[in-house]
């Protein structure tokens, strides 16, 4: 089995693989101050309550938090006595990255490219509805040829609550009407209506610029609530599209990687 790991700027999502299947997940808070022992610990108890007994062969991480990369790495390595690949920008994967400086682009966004390319096809958009909404372009020949790095929703929502002294505290969620009728609806419309409109718009953009359309790929929890309000829905939906792309990944290089 396959532990792979997505550290991102405010959650862990942590999978499970055997083989093919996704057998289990979970979200952790991402926690700069915890130790890679208690790490380790909350992993093990994960895995012992949701699974029983089970034999890692291997583990393969991503990570956007510096300070938490090797800290987590180092307690998987402890914990469960196993060989973990970190993704960087030089390892080897299933596309190029074309682009002006590939230690850039985070190690999620390679993930989400590699498996658009290997499980949907090309030329494709992801959109990740993380803390930021990123826009991750493949080229119909598998090359990341870039993107777009939005505010995501979360931090649209908190932004009024910074700036303004009047407006109240926001908790994204549906809305059915784009004219809202109260405050709270007023800014719903405007964070989630107004990111639907944009997405709309930057990828009518992108196929502009590359001459031909695009499939469009959605991850990242938030997904559901903007596809609503999207004059063009996205082709797919898949929450697990970056831990996905770790195993694909961690397929090319398993034959390289010790313990």
């Amino acid at each position: 089995m396959l532990l792979a790991a997505d550290i991102g700027n405010t959650n862990i999502t942590v999978g499970i693989y055997d083989g093919e299947d996704l057998i289990a997940s979970w979200v952790l808070c991402c926690d700069k101050n915890k130790t890679q022992d208690e790490y380790g610990i909350v992993l093990l108890s994960l895995l012992n309550f949701n699974l029983g007994p089970v034999k890692l062969e291997a583990a393969v991480i991503s990570s956007v938090v510096p300070s938490l990369t090797e800290k987590f790495r180092l307690s998987l390595e402890k914990y469960f006595n196993i060989p973990v690949l970190k993704i960087s920008s030089k390892t080897k994967t299933a596309i190029t990255l074309d682009v002006e400086n590939p230690k850039e682009v985070g190690c999620d966004r390679i993930a989400n490219a590699c498996a658009a390319y290997r499980l949907y096809g090309t030329p494709a958009v992801v959109v990740d509805f993380g803390t930021a909404t990123n826009f991750d372009v493949v080229s119909s020949d598998g090359r990341f040829i870039g993107g777009i790095i939005a505010p995501g929703l979360n931090m649209l929502a908190e932004s009024f609550s910074f700036s303004t002294n009047l407006l109240p505290k926001l908790k994204i969620e549906g809305i059915k009407s784009v004219i809202g009728k109260n405050t709270i609806q007023n800014m719903l419309s405007g964070v989630v209506v107004g990111h639907a409109s944009m997405i709309d718009d930057l990828i009518t953009r992108i196929e502009e610029e590359l001459g031909s359309s695009v499939i469009t790929i959605a991850t990242g929890g938030f997904s559901s609530v903007v596809t609503e309000h999207m004059k063009k829905p996205f082709d797919y939906f898949n929450k697990n599209l970056t831990l996905d792309g770790l195993k694909l990944i961690y397929e090319i290089n398993k034959n390289k990687i010790v313990c």
